[in-house]
């Protein structure tokens, strides 16, 4: 008897949950070269499943040949990127040597002016001295380089795991007509099933196009104000922008610091960092809303701890990748009668429904009280 008792206290039941959220944590931690690459293949698997199926059944074509054309039009894109990052990027380093002037100045510029405040500057700080220190420190630049050779083996990796993940997609039905032992359930679990990848596909392919549409808003701001590889920080901010919350600030402040040190005076830098503002504003406002909706809309506090968990568990790709997982697995929770209270944690709720919500407790407290008195 004790022993049941035990078993369905809330100590017992907290334990199983820290223990359950210990081991989970750790399998991502020690899984992570594993892992990552799956869940980009698994959210693109998700993204592009109504898709492949539209195209199999309307040019009957078989699975096979559709899944392996995908798979390579995937893999050519994410090497397409890579090695632009790469091509844009070494054109930068190039220039390092005029942006070490450039610093080296500024530099010497801000200690000339603390030092007419009366703050001491050591008299070894010169420009010279600067100058061949930011020179001699090009291979953090170069580690990024050498960094693309191992994200490309990384995209074949992707590659694999998505075409098993395509190609073997009714396995799902399979099984779901094997656990509902009669037809109606079995259509009522499809037809749910439909409308979760209906939404998630909605949702996913929804942040692509508004990717693309900032990264092409951005390239026109940039060229507009004279912004040197303005292609390459247009795509670089778009893709900032997949990172939550952190993304817009991140790629503000990489591009005011390239404006500052690529061109005279300051006008250039904040009239980018203007731009990124601009566009970001039409981002969360307009573009947002129209393609994607609020479907899998999180509240600010959810968005905010699936980026910094997500970092500190995967790095930047967990930056990346957690803000759609959280959301898939708010929908699923709203999908199931059991768990759809806890669905409501994750969303934000209307100031409307909040207003009813707390005016109906104040109703209710007023009328228990009415009744209290009553009764005396």
């Amino acid at each position: 008897m004790r022993e049941e008792s035990f078993t369905n206290s809330k100590l017992f039941k907290l334990t199983i949950f820290l223990i359950a959220a210990f081991l989970i944590v750790t399998i991502f931690i020690l899984g992570k070269p594993f892992l990552v690459p799956f869940a980009w293949s698994l959210l693109i698997a998700l993204a592009s499943v109504r898709m492949l199926d539209k195209i199999e059944h309307k040019l009957r074509l078989k699975r096979i040949a559709v899944t392996i054309s995908f798979v390579l039009i995937v893999i050519i894109l994410f090497i397409s990127l890579f090695y632009f990052f790469y091509v844009e990027i070494r054109m930068i380093v190039s220039s390092m040597p005029d942006f070490a002037k450039k610093i080296a100045t500024i530099l010497q510029k801000l200690s000339t002016t603390m030092q007419s405040y009366g703050i001491s500057i050591p008299d070894h700080i010169a420009p010279n001295a600067i100058h061949n220190y930011v020179s001699g420190h090009t291979n953090i630049i170069t580690g990024i380089l050498a960094g693309f050779g191992q994200g490309i083996g990384k995209i074949f990796l992707v590659g694999i795991y998505l075409f098993f993940l395509i190609y073997y997609r009714d396995n799902y039905l399979y099984y779901m007509k094997e656990r509902e032992k009669t037809y109606e359930k079995f259509k009522a679990a499809k037809e749910k099933l439909n409308e979760i990848l209906d939404i998630i596909n909605n949702f996913l392919y929804g942040l692509v196009i508004v990717t693309l549409i900032i990264a092409v808003m951005l390239f026109v701001i940039f060229l507009l104000i004279g912004l040197k590889f303005a292609l390459f920080f247009a795509v670089f901010v778009a893709l900032l922008t997949l990172i939550p919350i952190l993304g817009i600030p991140i790629g503000m402040a990489i591009v005011f610091t390239f404006g500052l040190l690529a061109h005279d005076g300051l006008l250039t830098p904040v009239l980018a960092v203007v731009g990124i503002l601009v566009s970001n504003f039409f981002q969360e406002n307009v573009f947002k809303p129209l393609v994607i909706g609020e479907k899998i809309k999180l509240n600010a506090f959810m968005i905010f701890l699936s980026v910094i968990i997500g970092g500190l568990i995967w790095g930047v790709p967990g930056m990346i990748l957690f803000m759609p997982m959280v959301g898939i697995i708010k929908l699923l929770l709203e999908r199931n009668e059991n768990t759809k209270p806890i669905a409501i944690l994750f969303t934000q709720v209307p100031d409307s429904l909040r207003h009813h919500f707390h005016q109906s407790i104040k109703n209710d407290i007023k009328t228990k009280s009415e009744n209290a008195k009553k009764k005396q």
